[in-house]
C-alpha cells in the first residue's frame, strides 16, 4: 500500500498510540487481576481464621462425626470449608457427606497444606478433583487438646474471572475511543505540519510526469525552500535535455519508419528498446513488445536462428535465416549487429521468402527434369553408338536397339509435353471453357478408353453414378482429370482387382471418386502425392511409364477451374482419388 506524506505520518502516530494504549491495557488488566485475586485470599484467610477460632473454641472430637457439622456450618456458597488432620485426612467438607467424606483422598501433600504446616498459613490455585474446577485455597493450622490439623477455606476463581472480564470490556471500549480521538487529532495535525511538504511533492510529480516542468512557487526560507530551488534548477534542464532528444527522435523516428526492412533494437539483456513499422507488419507484434524480452515475443525458431537464448553471448556481427509460421509461412533473414558504444543489438529483418521460393523452385526444376531426362538420353545415346558400332548389320538386334529408341524418344516427347502444359497451368494461360453438361456421359467416355488396359490386367471398372446428374465445369479438363485417375489406378493395382468410379456429396460440394481394393499408399505420402516428380516407388513408376508430373498437372487443372483434388485411404485396404465438383443450377 502507498501512502503519501500525510498518510505516513497518521499511520505513525496512530501506531505509537496503539503501542502504548496497548501496552497499557495489558498492565492494567494484570495488575487489576492480581490485586482482585489478592483482596480474595485476604477474604478466604478471614475466613479460615474464623473457622480456626471455633474449632479451637468447641474443640470438638478429631473424627467424621466430629468435624463435618462444623465444616457444614461455616461452608456457606460460594465457601467451601475443609477440615483436615495433621496427617492429611479429611474430617469435614461442607460439599462432601457420608461414604463419599470418607472415601476422599489424602490431602497431606496438597501444597496449601503444606505451607499453612510449615509456615502458619498457605495459599494455592489449582483443580479440584471431586468439583473438576480450578479453585483457590487458604489454609491456616489449628491446634486443641485431642491433637491439630488445617482449616482450609476455597472459592471458585469464576467470580475473579468475571470481574476482569468486565474490566476487559472496559478498558477495550476506553482504548477504542482513545484511538477514534487519536485519528481525529492526528488527523488535523497532519494536515496542518505536512502541507509545505505536500505541495513540494505535488510540484516535483508535477516535473516528472509532465514534458515541460513547472516552477515551484515557495516563500519560505528554510530547508523546504532550498530543495524547492534545486528542482527548480532540474526542471529547466530537463525541458532543454527533452527538447533536444524530441528533435532527435523526430529525425530518427522518420527515417525508421520509412525503411522497407525490419529493425529491432535489443539492449544488453535481449530487451526490445526500439522498432518500426515494417518489423511490427512482418512479425506480426504489438506496439507493446517495447520494454519486453525478445524471448517473450519473437516465435521460437527466430530465437534459436538467432541465438538469442538468455545467457547466451551474440556475435559482433553475423546473418541467419528463419522461418516464420503465424498467417503465410514466409522466410526470413535476419542480419545482427552489435552496438558500438553500449551493450545491445540491432537486427535488421528482411522478407526472402518469393526469392528463397524461387530458387527453390530453380533448383527443384533443374534437378528433377536432370532426374527424368538422364535415363530416357542415355539410352538413346548408349543405343545410337550401338547401332553407328556395326549393330546396323544385324536387323534383328538393331530393330530392338531402335524399338527401345523410339520408347525412350515417346517418354522425352510426354516428358516436355506435360512440362509445357504445367508451365502454361502455373501460369494461367490454360483458357477453361466451363458449361453444364451430364457426368455419366463424360465418365462412360473415359472408361470406354481405359478398359482395354484394364481387361489386359483381368480388372473390373464398375460405374456408380446417377445418369441424372449434370455439372458445371470444362468437359476436356475433367476427361483428363478422371483418365489420369483410372491410368493410375490400372497401373498400380494388380491384377484380377475392382475399380470402382462413383459420385459422393461432401459439404454441400459433389465428389467425382475412383476407388480401387489395391495395396494403397502409406499415409506419409499423401500431403506430397501432387507435387511435381513426386513418387511413392520411383522404380515401379519408372517401370510403368510414369513421368512424375501427371498428378501435378491434375492439381493445376481443377484449381484452375475452382475445383479441388484428393487422396484417402481406403479401408481395409486401397487407395480413393477425388476431384469436386460444382452441381449444374436447377433450371426453374
Amino acid at each position: 500500500m502507498n501512502l503519501d506524506i500525510r498518510g505516513n505520518y497518521i499511520l505513525s502516530f496512530l501506531l505509537s498510540v496503539f503501542v502504548a494504549i496497548l501496552a497499557a491495557d495489558l498492565y492494567l488488566e494484570y495488575a487489576l487481576g492480581e490485586w482482585l485475586e489478592a483482596q480474595l485470599v485476604t477474604e478466604l484467610r478471614r475466613h479460615a481464621v474464623s473457622g480456626r477460632a471455633l474449632i479451637e473454641s468447641q474443640a470438638p472430637p478429631l473424627t467424621h462425626e466430629g468435624m463435618d457439622p462444623i465444616a457444614n456450618l461455616l461452608g456457606q456458597e460460594p465457601l467451601r470449608f475443609t477440615i483436615i488432620a495433621a496427617d492429611g485426612v479429611v474430617l469435614g467438607d461442607s460439599r462432601v457427606n457420608g461414604e463419599q467424606l470418607r472415601g476422599m483422598e489424602n490431602h497431606a501433600t496438597r501444597p496449601e497444606v503444606l505451607m499453612a504446616l510449615q509456615e502458619g498459613w498457605g495459599r494455592s490455585k489449582h483443580d479440584s478433583v471431586s468439583l473438576s474446577k480450578i479453585m483457590l485455597y487458604v489454609a491456616v493450622p489449628f491446634h486443641q487438646p485431642q491433637g491439630s490439623g488445617v482449616v482450609r477455606v476455597a472459592m471458585g476463581i469464576e467470580s475473579v474471572q468475571f470481574v476482569q472480564n468486565k474490566l476487559r470490556f472496559f478498558i477495550i471500549v476506553a482504548s477504542f475511543i482513545s484511538m477514534l480521538a487519536a485519528l481525529s487529532l492526528s488527523g488535523l495535525s497532519a494536515q496542518w505540519a505536512t502541507r509545505t511538504q505536500r505541495y513540494v511533492i505535488a510540484c516535483a510529480q508535477g516535473m516528472a510526469s509532465s514534458i515541460h516542468a513547472p516552477r515551484i512557487e515557495l516563500h519560505a526560507n528554510d530547508a523546504l525552500a532550498g530543495l524547492a530551488s534545486s528542482l527548480n534548477l532540474l526542471a529547466e534542464e530537463k525541458n532543454e535535455t527533452l527538447a533536444q532528444l524530441s528533435a532527435q527522435k523526430s529525425q530518427m523516428v522518420t527515417v525508421l519508419q520509412s525503411m522497407s526492412e525490419g529493425v529491432l533494437a535489443l539492449d544488453g539483456q535481449h530487451i526490445i528498446t526500439l522498432m518500426n513499422r515494417s518489423v511490427q507488419e512482418l512479425l506480426h507484434l504489438p506496439a507493446s513488445a517495447i520494454g519486453q524480452t525478445v524471448v517473450s515475443v519473437l516465435p521460437g525458431t527466430a530465437i534459436s536462428s538467432l541465438g538469442l537464448e538468455p545467457g547466451r553471448l551474440l556475435e559482433h556481427t553475423f546473418s541467419a535465416e528463419f522461418d516464420l509460421d503465424k498467417g503465410a509461412p514466409r522466410r526470413i533473414m535476419a542480419v545482427v549487429t552489435s552496438l558500438h558504444d553500449q551493450p545491445g543489438h540491432v537486427i535488421v529483418l528482411r522478407d526472402v521468402t518469393e526469392k528463397r521460393r524461387l530458387d527453390q523452385i530453380r533448383r527443384d526444376f533443374v534437378a528433377n527434369v536432370s532426374h527424368e531426362l538422364r535415363t530416357p538420353v542415355s539410352v538413346l545415346q548408349a543405343n545410337a553408338q550401338t547401332l553407328l558400332e556395326g549393330a546396323l548389320e544385324d536387323k534383328k538386334y538393331s530393330r530392338v536397339l531402335v524399338e527401345a529408341m523410339d520408347r525412350n524418344a515417346g517418354r522425352l516427347g510426354r516428358i516436355i509435353s506435360e512440362l509445357l502444359d504445367l508451365s502454361r497451368l502455373e501460369a494461367e494461360q490454360f483458357a477453361m471453357e466451363l458449361h453444364e453438361f451430364p457426368l455419366l456421359v463424360v465418365v462412360g467416355e473415359v472408361v470406354e478408353l481405359v478398359r482395354r488396359a484394364a481387361q489386359e490386367k483381368q480388372m473390373v471398372v464398375q460405374v456408380q453414378v446417377d445418369p441424372d446428374l449434370v455439372v458445371h465445369a470444362d468437359v476436356e479438363v475433367l476427361r483428363r482429370i478422371l483418365t489420369n485417375f483410372l491410368d493410375n489406378a490400372i497401373k498400380y493395382t494388380p491384377n484380377q482387382s475392382q475399380i470402382t468410379v462413383r459420385t459422393n456429396r461432401y459439404q454441400e460440394r459433389l465428389r467425382l471418386e475412383v476407388v480401387d481394393n489395391g495395396p494403397g499408399i502409406a499415409p506419409q505420402h499423401w500431403d506430397r502425392l501432387f507435387e511435381r516428380f513426386y513418387r511413392v516407388d520411383s522404380g515401379r513408376s519408372r517401370k510403368v511409364g510414369g513421368t512424375g508430373l501427371g498428378l501435378a498437372i491434375v492439381k493445376h487443372l481443377a484449381e484452375n477451374m475452382g475445383e479441388k483434388v484428393g487422396m484417402e485411404g481406403v479401408e481395409p485396404q486401397g487407395s480413393l482419388f477425388w476431384v469436386s465438383l460444382s452441381l449444374a443450377k436447377r433450371r426453374g
